[in-house]
């Protein structure tokens, strides 16, 4: 019987910890700093998730056996490096490995050296340098900070005004602050956004399922990008034939280069590709799960977490099965109003039991009370054999929450259901 402990403290990470509970293997869960979710089903460790001595104090109390990163800082800070030194088996990408998404113009470089597709990319690191490329691409153009900016430091400018927004947004008021000291201009593909998830031991590789998520705040995908408002999965999208691209021109090519560099990739691998014509590019790699992608992947998994985690620290991915359940899982988000911008706090939430899943985000417990304390605070889970019937269990759950200035959208997943009458149409 084993001790996990899992960082981090949003809905991946409840996801995550609603996972590994059910594992017979496993003895006791933890989770830092976690939510109100996670208190509810294992044990919540205050820390700092940037300190990683203080990590590595709570696995020597704990007697914590397998430690699993769920967001990027830790990552970039280096914890699985600092783990590995001193003997703990820890799950994620080394420091070097997660620049794949803690820097873009790192990973861009990496795309053009194995040669895997991707958009047109300038490197800049001032507003001239930015004017000159756009003269060269037209718009609309997508500029991204180079560093690490909470999932919302991608802007699309369709013109000049937005470039001039974008500029000062970047340069003038770092709203980024040093992310975006140098920042990747790219050419702004247009086709369908998808998500493949895939986990790997830095030889052998299994795809985990595909998903998309919904960045824009509003519906129709309008208004600015967010963490992510919702998510379904599996992606209708994502058949045999595109596959077998996305496999041959992205997975392989990645994975070897990494270890072709000299820092193998272990861990989760999170692809976001746009398909253009039949044809993947790669837009971004996430060195984790997605949040709220992890939140439909994890319900999906017939098997769990745990033998995923297993099998990647013993290198045994090649015998690796995995295992999803029949039909779709859709999460949808509830926001305070004002997210990604200012919001209110501490808004009693009422509605939630047993009768529906809801992994946490921004919630916090007091009194045996819960709260709304952040931007996005619950994921409000659907399941059904069919796309559509999984969309209205999801929405016929979030109608038993309230909390004031609580907001989501309401057409996640209506795009997969496009996409599933244009093929019963043909």
């Amino acid at each position: 019987m084993y001790n996990v402990l899992v960082l981090g403290s949003g809905g991946r990470e409840h996801s995550m910890v609603w996972s590994l509970i059910k594992d017979k293997n496993i003895s006791k869960v933890f989770c830092a700093p976690g939510n109100a979710g996670t208190e509810s089903i294992a044990k919540n460790v205050s820390v700092d998730l940037n300190d990683n001595n203080q990590i590595l104090n709570i696995i020597k109390k704990y007697n914590i056996d397998y430690t699993v990163v769920g967001p990027e800082n830790p990552l970039n800070n280096g914890i699985v490096d600092f783990l590995s030194i001193n003997d703990c088996d820890v799950f994620g990408p080394t420091q070097h490995a997660s620049q794949l998404e803690c820097s873009k113009l790192f990973a861009r470089k990496f795309m053009e050296k194995y040669n895997i597709p991707q958009p047109s990319f300038f490197e800049c690191s001032s507003e001239e340098e930015v004017i000159s490329v756009s003269t060269k691409l037209g718009f609309p153009i997508v500029l991204k900070a180079d560093g690490l900016a909470a999932g919302k430091g991608v802007l699309i400018c369709s013109n000049q005004s937005d470039l001039n927004d974008g500029l000062d947004v970047m340069f003038t008021n770092k709203k980024f602050g040093d992310a975006s000291n140098k920042i990747s201009v790219e050419e702004c593909l247009k086709g369908e956004e998808l998500s493949i998830f895939v986990v790997t031991d830095g030889e052998d590789y299994k795809i985990l399922n595909s998903a998309q998520d919904h960045k824009r705040v509003f519906d129709g995908d309008k208004g600015p990008n967010t963490g992510g408002m919702g998510a379904y999965c599996p992606a209708p999208l994502f058949d045999e034939f595109l596959e077998k691209k996305v496999v041959d021109r992205i997975i392989l090519p990645t994975i070897r280069g990494m270890k072709k560099e000299g820092h193998p990739y272990k861990g989760f691998l999170y692809i976001g590709i746009m398909i253009v014509a039949g044809d993947p590019y790669v837009i971004e790699y996430n060195a984790r799960l997605g949040d709220p992608e992890s939140q439909v992947l994890m319900p999906m998994l017939k098997d769990g977490l745990f033998p995923i985690v297993k099998s990647v620290l013993s290198r045994d991915v090649s015998n690796l099965v995995i295992n999803n359940k029949e039909g779709y899982s859709v999460a949808v988000v509830l926001s305070s109003e004002g997210y990604p911008d200012e919001y209110k706090k501490n808004m009693l939430i009422s509605g939630l039991d047993d009768s529906f899943l809801a992994f946490h985000s921004g919630t916090s417990r007091i009194d045996d009370k819960i709260y709304a304390n952040g931007g996005r605070v619950l994921n409000v889970i659907g399941h059904d054999v069919s796309l559509d019937g999984a969309i209205f269990d999801a929405y016929q759950n979030v109608k038993k929450i309230m909390f004031d200035n609580m907001y989501y959208r309401t057409d996640i997943g209506e795009k997969g259901l496009l996409y599933l009458r244009g093929l019963s149409s043909e």
